[in-house]
């Protein structure tokens, strides 16, 4: 995929995202001046949220983004599976999901009931593998968080080239987009019988 550079380099003139989408949506007729404004203001953010996810699922969708989704999804597969397994054999057994997620400090957090947590920390703190299933864990999450990441800055890309019209347009719009991206939190969730990974740009994949 071509950077940003390309992309300025590659365009014409034109408007920015929201004043296309705001010009799109402006063409109110008989009615109040308020109540126009307040029908193209809704219609403008369904808009900018409608070309937002296009580009995002576009941007995921790609060939490249693909092979990293399924070797991510490999991997949570394996880990999954081992996670549960030595957990039973640690006599352990989960009544609901746990969801394991990074916090910007990078320590790996726990998410579920009392005494799921209880017995999911307790496990990985005796834990005596090579590496850790808390290092596994932390480097699953933490490289789902990056192709997120990736993903998002490819659409904004997109986003930027489409609809930015001069070079400076295409570097603010491109600016201003990421920093509007999904913060939702990478999350990769276990069961006794299932697990998922939940990151923004792609659909969870469950094992």
């Amino acid at each position: 995929m071509r950077d940003l550079k390309d992309f300025m380099i590659s365009l014409g003139t034109g408007n920015s995202l929201l004043s296309y989408l705001t010009a799109q949506s402006s063409g109110a007729g008989d009615g109040s001046a308020a109540a126009a404004t307040t029908a193209t203001n809704a219609n403008t953010k369904a808009r900018l949220a409608a070309t937002a996810q296009a580009a995002l699922a576009a941007a995921g969708s790609s060939h490249q983004a693909a092979v990293a989704e399924h070797a991510l999804d490999k991997q949570q597969t394996a880990l999954s599976k081992e996670l549960r397994a030595a957990m039973t054999q640690s006599g352990i057994t989960l009544t609901g999901s746990i969801e394991f997620s990074v916090g910007s400090d990078g320590a790996l957090a726990i998410k579920g009931s009392d005494a799921d947590k209880a017995v999911a920390a307790s496990f990985l703190k005796a834990d005596t593998h090579r590496p850790s299933f808390s290092s596994r864990l932390t480097s699953l999450v933490q490289d789902a968080g990056k192709l997120s990441a990736t993903i998002q800055q490819r659409a904004a890309i997109s986003q930027a080239a489409r609809y930015g019209g001069s070079s400076g347009g295409v570097m603010s719009l491109y600016t201003s987009l990421m920093q509007q991206t999904n913060t939702t939190p990478t999350v990769f969730a276990v069961s006794a019988a299932s697990s998922s990974l939940t990151y923004a740009g792609v659909l969870a994949t469950k094992a």
